[in-house]
């Protein structure tokens, strides 16, 4: 069992009507897109040759911001509002979208691009999944 889970389990409230394995999953993916992007968005600020990666630096930290508010939110049932929660999965998981779609054209000659789209790409994978269970 991972911390997430564990922590969660721990609160004394459920968030209602949500599936808490989709709950857990999508809170340790939007953990790991906002580290992966944070530490992409560092890597294209570092490489000399890549002035070019100014928009995709800007997208991963944009991305890495939204995954941890996501994280915040989901991670507290007892201010749990069911309008709010939907409309910060939704932000995310078109953040994570056109994060995708931008690591991906630098992917090809960028190692951090690539593991940073396969971040955004899981983060929103899993929001979306959360977001259909809800009640």
């Amino acid at each position: 069992m991972t911390d997430v889970a564990a922590i969660l389990n721990a609160h004394p409230r459920t968030l209602p009507g949500i599936d808490e394995d989709a709950l857990v999953i999508a809170v340790t993916e939007c953990l790991n897109c906002a580290q992966s992007c944070t530490s992409c968005a560092d890597a294209c600020i570092a490489d000399p040759s890549a002035a070019h990666l100014g928009r995709s630096a800007g997208m991963a930290l944009n991305c890495a911001d939204m995954a941890t508010s996501a994280v915040r939110v989901l991670s507290r049932p007892t201010a749990y509002d069911r309008a709010v929660t939907e409309a910060v999965l939704r932000a995310l998981i078109e953040n994570c979208r056109a994060g995708y779609e931008e690591h991906r054209k630098h992917a090809p000659a960028n190692e951090a691009s690539v593991i940073c789209a396969e971040a955004c790409r899981k983060c929103g994978q899993a929001c979306r999944h959360l977001l259909g269970s809800l009640g």
